[in-house]
Formats: C-alpha cells, structure tokens, sequence
C-alpha cells in the first residue's frame, strides 16, 4: 500500500514539474511561438507557395528598406523610440507587401504543396528571421521587453547572419 501512494505522490510531483516547465518555456519563447502560429496557420491557408514567397517578399521587402532613400528621414520623424520602431516596421511592411504580391503571382504554380512538417519549419525559421531584424534593425525592444532567453538567442552581432540566411537555407532544402 505505501509502494501505491509513493509512486503516485511521484508521479503527481513528475507532472507538476513538467507542467511548470513547459509554461516557464513557453512564457520564455512566447514571441517566437506566436509568429511562428501565425505563419504556420498562413502557410497552411495560403496555398501552394504562401509561405514561400512570403519568406522571399521578406528578403525583398528588407532589401527595399535598406535602399530606399528616405527611411532615416520617415523614422527620425518619429521623435521618440517606440514611435521610430512603428514607422520603421510600417515601412518594412510596406516594403514587403508588393514584392509579395509579384513573387506570390511568379511563383504560384511553380512550387508543390508542403506537408505540415516543413511547413512549421520554414515558419519557425520565417518567424526566427523577423525576429532577428527586429533586434538588429528595427529596434524592438522599445516596444516589446523581450525574455532573456529570446535576448540571448537574438540579440548577439555575430547570430544576426546565421539566423539571417536560416530561412534561405529552409527553403534551399525543403521547398522542392
């Protein structure tokens, strides 16, 4: 009887440290697990080469940012830190926007359906990609305080690159 009650006060402790990790992890990691929900559920919705060319209008739509002219003048407008963030993400989505329209025109019939797998992958890494710009580039952090282990993911120089050209690589070796 007391062999029951150990194994079941075990098990009872086992779940309940479970249960508080993965709601610590979670919490941990909600920005990255709530894009990548998002382009998931865009990718299974979109059709044969939503997400793909949405990754590519996003490569597009930071190559446009970058050149166009007048993105210090649009965001200095801004005054303070959070409002400078905003303008500079509303001009990233605009940027993005048309070039996804025409790579979701060119690209249309040209790519097979992915299966669900792939499709979170690519979304994990889409989702990773923004992420990265948005520490680097775009300064987030005034809008959004993000976990330390996010900051520690994201948030070094030198893992820009790497989590910049992820999503490249994701569709080198899954968009088929």
């Amino acid at each position: 009887m007391d062999i029951s009650v150990d194994v079941l006060a075990q098990s009872q402790q086992l779940a309940t440290t479970i249960t508080e990790n993965a709601w610590l992890w979670t919490g941990n990691f909600l920005a990255l697990i709530v894009l990548t929900v998002i382009f998931l559920f865009f990718a299974m919705k979109g059709g044969r080469s939503g997400l793909i060319s949405f990754i590519l209008a996003l490569y597009a739509g930071y190559a446009i940012y970058v050149v166009f002219p007048y993105t210090d003048f649009i965001v200095a407008m801004g005054g303070t830190a959070p409002v400078k963030a905003i303008l500079s993400l509303v001009i990233f989505g605009a940027a993005t926007f048309l070039p996804f329209i025409v790579i979701r025109r060119l690209t249309g019939g040209g790519f097979g359906s992915l299966t669900f797998i792939p499709n979170l992958i690519l979304s994990f890494l889409a989702a990773a990609f923004l992420l990265v710009l948005g520490y680097h580039v775009f300064d987030i952090s005034n809008i959004y305080q993000f976990s330390q282990p996010l900051d520690q993911l994201f948030a070094p120089e030198g893992f820009f690159f790497w989590w910049f050209i992820a999503p490249l690589i994701g569709l080198f070796l899954l968009a088929r």
